[in-house]
């Protein structure tokens, strides 16, 4: 393969015959991509987009996407991706934060913006024309702006340079080994930094780009059988739903990533019977994508493990302090690595976690002897009861070890008596199913401290998630914040 350099983000370096990007219906080479590119951007610069722009980006992940994302790199403009499925006051609110002068919409969700005064310009484009090449690059300016995934009310807009996209793609090569014959297929949104970066890691190694119809599990099935990846990213939510259809991966499959925090063994041990390559990785969008791996052959080793920083990364594990803590000690995961955001939009947000070149993540975990990294919960997730502090992930292990629940969430209530209480809501494994509050309470003593028992359990239909299955704790906190006062 050619060296890599950051430029190759501007298309220039890549072999021009070579294929870009792979749909169900047609094959863009390099070159063909290069030149839709630059007309793209030739037709945003009459529409008043130039440098420095912040510029929303609305839609499905399909080929038009990637080609105004790099239209608006070549015109120094800086993309902004938006969650399309949120409601016009939630993309309102991240587009208001980033300051966005103009926003991108796919015509096909152009209703999302029906109320909003901002400038907007439906895409795709019908033309042709000029051509607009960009003159001078600096791979410290920012590349993207990308909001956290909605899990709180409080969504955070974090800025990454084109050196730490750059970064995170070589990084990665560290574990995947990037070939001439690799084809990645863009499994996740491209509004989610794990999506995104399946882009960047593709034009930084010359290698195809597939796009399925879209992301359901048949579309995501029809890929890997028609146009056969060699990687892909999932989150657990898509993966149990491949296992569950016993949908097998394609032969050329080398290795499916599958991001961190995910601890479910059964589900592991399911996708590996039907051959499924996992990788279980751990990052964050502050980290541009992965930063630790545990390879397939390291899962029975270190079970439940989310595997050791990936070089050139460097982890740590702090008390409340900042002092480093030994193996087993459970402190704030802290990450040291060239692929670190620049900062958030709130400078007084960026102040609080970066220190010292290290990221302070927020996360709950430990490292063992060997290194290997171990995630124990979220820090602001912790839950103070009676003076006692109660890590939910491990309520949550224990209730899911129920046989007839499904899920588990632990949260926190306010509670005039204890100042917080233990909360609860579960799913159970089949409907019309009958489990009390009492049988739930029972089956945990003995299992976990009497002091970590949820004190309110409530049945759920389904949890309410982000669409990539992350829960939303904060919706249910919401919901029932006033039954224990």
């Amino acid at each position: 393969m050619n060296n890599p350099n950051p430029e190759k983000l501007l298309l220039l370096g890549q072999d021009s015959s070579g294929k870009a990007i792979i749909t169900s219906s047609l094959t863009y080479t390099y070159e063909q991509l290069r030149q839709k590119v630059l007309t793209n951007a030739s037709y945003l610069k009459k529409h008043n987009i130039s440098s420095g722009d912040r510029i929303g980006i609305i839609g499905q992940n399909e080929i038009d996407y990637v080609i105004n994302v790099l239209a608006l790199w070549q015109l120094s403009a800086v993309p902004v991706p938006i969650n399309w499925g949120m409601n016009e006051s939630e993309i309102d609110k991240q587009l208001n934060l980033a300051n966005c002068k103009s926003v991108l919409v796919q015509k096909d969700i152009k209703q999302k913006l029906r109320n909003t005064t901002r400038n907007q310009i439906e895409y795709p484009f019908d033309i042709d024309g000029a051509l607009f090449i960009r003159e001078k690059f600096s791979a410290n300016e920012p590349a993207v702006i990308i909001f956290t995934s909605g899990s709180t009310n409080n969504p955070k807009g974090i800025i990454l340079s084109f050196n730490s996209l750059y970064n995170s793609g070589i990084n990665s090569n560290q574990l995947l080994r990037y070939s001439r014959s690799d084809r990645w297929l863009a499994s996740l949104p491209f509004y989610h930094i794990g999506g995104f970066s399946i882009i960047t890691r593709a034009l930084i190694f010359g290698i195809p780009l597939i796009i399925p119809d879209s992301l359901s599990t048949n579309d995501l099935d029809a890929s890997l059988k028609k146009l056969q990846p060699t990687f892909i990213s999932l989150v657990a939510a898509q993966l149990k739903k491949l296992v569950d259809d016993g949908i097998s991966p394609n032969p050329e499959l080398k290795n499916c990533l599958i991001g961190g925090g995910f601890s479910n063994q059964e589900l592991l041990m399911k996708a590996y019977d039907l051959g499924w390559p996992i990788n279980i990785v751990y990052g964050s969008t502050e980290t541009s994508s992965f930063v630790t791996a545990l390879l397939k052959d390291e899962t029975v080793m270190k079970p439940n493990s989310v595997g050791r920083a990936v070089p050139t990364n460097q982890i740590q594990i702090t008390n409340k302090n900042g002092d480093e803590l030994k193996p087993f000690e459970i402190g704030e995961i802290a990450i040291k690595s060239n692929c670190l955001m620049s900062g958030y939009l709130n400078t007084t947000e960026t102040n609080e976690v970066i220190n010292n070149g290290f990221y302070y993540t927020g996360d709950i975990g430990y490292l063992d002897d060997d290194g290997y990294l171990y995630i124990e919960g979220r820090k602001n997730y912790l839950i103070s009861t009676g003076g006692e502090n109660v890590n939910p992930v491990e309520v949550e292990n224990v209730l899911v070890n129920h046989p007839l629940i499904e899920e588990a969430a632990v949260f926190p209530l306010k509670d005039k008596v204890w100042g917080e209480i233990v909360a609860a809501s579960i799913v159970l494994k089949k409907e019309n199913q009958i489990l009390t509050e009492y049988e739930i309470k029972e089956f945990m003593k003995g299992r976990i401290s009497g002091f970590k028992i949820p004190k309110k359990i409530f049945i759920e239909d389904q949890l309410p998630k982000t669409e990539l299955g992350k829960i939303q704790k904060d919706k249910l906190i919401d919901r029932y914040k006033l039954t224990s006062l």
